[in-house]
């Protein structure tokens, strides 16, 4: 018997999922939604990797992957690991990754198929290529302001016995490429977790450089969104109006020890709910737009509004993992929504138009149910409902959420005649702009609505004004 290394927990039902796809004996490969702890890794959810969509991908990035339409009529599902294409499972974890509340993220990756295909030194190294460029798509879209775990879970169950069996691979340059057996546990009820929720005041004002004409506005904003990123990872973050120390536990309750009830019986650790704390971002205003050179700038786009935020760490979690899961939802929920945007936008003529123009980029709407212990997120785009996103959990996650279960209170479509209507919609001076920059936590009020391009609880748009008053789009 091999020695067992790193542990993965996981609820029991989800081990009853493995068998029954086990049993259907068709090939299936999928992504393993947890948490990465210093003690073990937890898995909560298997996404199943669907066949990709044209439509699913940006224009940008839809060149990079092979189509299936080529070779036939209609997509065809792999039947074996050698067939899968990594582009297909990390394009996937694309679309997944935004629909995690911090604290979450893609651990690796789970296939159902025998154990021939499984071991080959073929499937072994494309697992390894997949996990790669799994990782490297969920990473990037942190702007390297958290550091993200190289070792990844792979779960095989054997379509002929049945077996169950989980391994770890670190996918760094400097690891062996050898896979390390891992102590897969199965528990009723599963993993306890703790909730951490906000609310965030971003106000951020962009000039366009005009020396990088060649550059997609999208690369180009990203560009100036990763100093105010790195900013806020120096944030303060009260946790039910509190400052407690890293290295504290969230919930201190969890750690009393069982005691002995008189009589000599055995002492019962008491339960304890999960707890929701309410969480305070107070970041050091750090200007983040450059310092000279302004004068030379084609255009300005501001981003403004109120950020609904989650995230969920297990019971055991530190303050210290709790302040990591919630800055890791920030920066996600605000790339996110930009990624969405830019791959919404079609180029169109230039418009007689003169002003600011008001964009409506996707609000965040929370999910529950589908059987998990923790609620996860979707974006929507004014006209979309809650049916939408509904559907989106059933393709990327292979989830059933009612719509019921669907929150769409925290975050409200904007009204664009308020924001036309604001007394601070002028282009003004990069110099007026400058001191305006930064970003601030506050409480969610119509007086916070400027031209915005994050999701307000109250509005949201995008204003995109050329220096000479035409209109710019893309």
């Amino acid at each position: 018997m091999g020695v067992m290394g790193r542990v993965v927990a996981a609820d029991d039902s989800l081990q009853e999922k493995l068998t029954a796809l086990a049993k259907g004996c068709s090939f299936q490969i999928g992504l393993l939604i947890g948490q990465n702890t210093s003690e073990k890794d937890i898995v909560v959810h298997l996404a199943p990797t669907p066949v990709p969509d044209e439509g699913d991908l940006s224009s940008e990035e839809e060149e990079a992957v092979p189509s299936p339409r080529h070779e036939a009529n209609k997509p065809k599902f792999p039947d074996s690991i050698p067939k899968v294409v990594e582009s297909t499972v990390s394009q996937h974890a694309r679309q997944v990754v935004r629909m995690l509340p911090g604290g979450l993220d893609i651990i690796g990756v789970y296939v159902v198929t025998p154990l021939a295909d499984f071991t080959t030194s073929t499937s072994q190294s494309k697992l390894r290529s997949i996990l790669a460029a799994t990782h490297k798509t969920t990473s990037r879209i942190l702007l390297e302001t958290a550091e993200t775990k190289t070792e990844k879970v792979i779960i095989h169950v054997c379509t002929q016995s049945f077996k169950i069996v989980c391994k770890t691979l670190d996918i760094s340059a400097t690891a062996s490429s050898t896979q390390e057996n891992a102590d897969l546990k199965f528990q009723r009820g599963g993993s306890k977790w703790q909730q951490l929720s906000y609310a965030y005041n971003i106000s951020l004002n962009f000039w366009l450089p005009k020396d990088k004409p060649s550059q997609s506005l999208y690369k180009t904003i990203i560009s100036l969104i990763k100093p105010w990123a790195k900013s806020v990872t120096q944030s303060l973050i009260l946790i039910d109006s509190e400052l407690p120390d890293d290295e504290e536990p969230l919930d201190s309750t969890v750690e009393e020890k069982p005691t002995k009830k008189k009589g000599g019986n055995r002492g019962l650790m008491e339960f304890v709910p999960p707890k929701a704390y309410k969480v305070e971002i107070l970041d050091p205003c750090i200007p983040v737009l450059p310092s000279s050179g302004l004068t030379e700038m084609s255009g300005s786009i501001r981003l403004s509004g109120t950020l609904a935020g989650l995230a969920f760490v297990h019971s055991k979690a530190t303050v210290g993992e709790a302040r990591a899961a919630v800055l890791v939802d920030l920066v996600r929920s605000v790339v996110s929504r930009w990624e969405m945007h830019c791959d919404s936008l079609v180029e169109e003529p230039p418009s007689h138009l003169i002003g600011p123009i008001i964009h409506e980029p996707p609000r965040r709407v929370f999910l529950e149910g589908g059987g998990l212990p923790v609620s996860l997120c979707d974006y929507l785009f004014p006209g979309d409902s809650c049916a939408d996103a509904c559907q989106s959990a059933k393709e990327l996650l292979g989830l059933k959420i009612r719509k019921e279960h669907v929150d769409d209170s925290q975050e409200t479509l904007a009204d664009a005649s308020e924001v036309m209507c604001h007394g601070d919609i002028s282009v003004g001076s990069a110099e007026e702009l400058e001191a305006q920059g930064g970003s601030r936590e506050g409480p969610c009020s119509s007086t916070q609505l400027l031209l915005v391009l994050a999701v307000a609880a109250v509005g949201v748009g995008v204003s995109f004004v050329s220096l000479q008053g035409s209109q710019v789009l893309t």
